[in-house]
């Protein structure tokens, strides 16, 4: 995933960041003292962000390791966002199952385009 991810970073021109190693790390040292704190093994924690803020990040959850969670942010230009968003989905669709997240209206989430949001 990470390649595919880093791949798509590049066609748009963004750098990409993985700090998943540092994340889990965090989140290990927290756990030793919130005891009930799960930790996804491993933790995914990538993405990219570019000027005014443009860009995705990728993470996982203890709860579900293997189901990743993509958000985007829309920056400054929606036409660049709606571009990046669009090329992310149809990249991870080639190799994975990829579900819209539910009521964005509520959740705040940037809507892809064929959502009825």
């Amino acid at each position: 995933m990470n390649a595919v991810l880093r791949d798509v970073a590049a066609a748009n021109r963004l750098p990409f960041y993985d700090n998943s190693k540092a994340t889990e790390a965090d989140l290990n040292s927290a756990a030793k003292i919130q005891h009930n704190l799960s930790v996804a093994h491993p933790t995914v924690n990538v993405g990219t962000v570019g000027p005014e803020a443009l860009g995705f990040s990728a993470g996982n959850f203890a709860g579900a390791p293997s189901q990743i969670v993509v958000g985007f942010s829309k920056g400054g230009d929606i036409a660049k966002a709606r571009k990046l968003s669009d090329d992310v989905v149809q990249a991870l669709s080639r190799r994975w199952r990829i579900r819209d997240v539910p009521n964005v209206e509520t959740t705040g989430a940037f809507p892809l385009r064929n959502c009825d949001g």
